[in-house]
């Protein structure tokens, strides 16, 4: 993951400066506890564990994907007028 630098922080000022003071404050309180828990684990070593299982449905990949390429119906509901 590539890191924001000083240069960058003009850009992200111009990027809030229109939202309410409260959706700032949050922001701040967001980056700091991410701050704060930084020690505690890396998100970038944990990122999938959190979704682990969310996709739980009993279905297998192989109907997963058959199921998609069953729906997809390409060009047949587009109906095209002539002019």
């Amino acid at each position: 993951m590539t890191a924001f630098t000083l240069e960058n922080s003009n850009w992200i000022m111009r990027l809030l400066s229109p939202l309410s003071d409260e959706a700032k404050l949050s922001i701040i309180n967001r980056l700091s506890a991410s701050l704060l828990a930084k020690g505690k684990r890396n998100d970038d070593d944990h990122f999938f564990a959190g979704i682990s299982g969310a996709w739980d449905d009993g279905v297998s990949v192989e109907d997963a994907t058959a199921a998609i390429r069953e729906s997809r119906n390409s060009g047949e509901t587009r109906i095209i007028d002539d002019f």
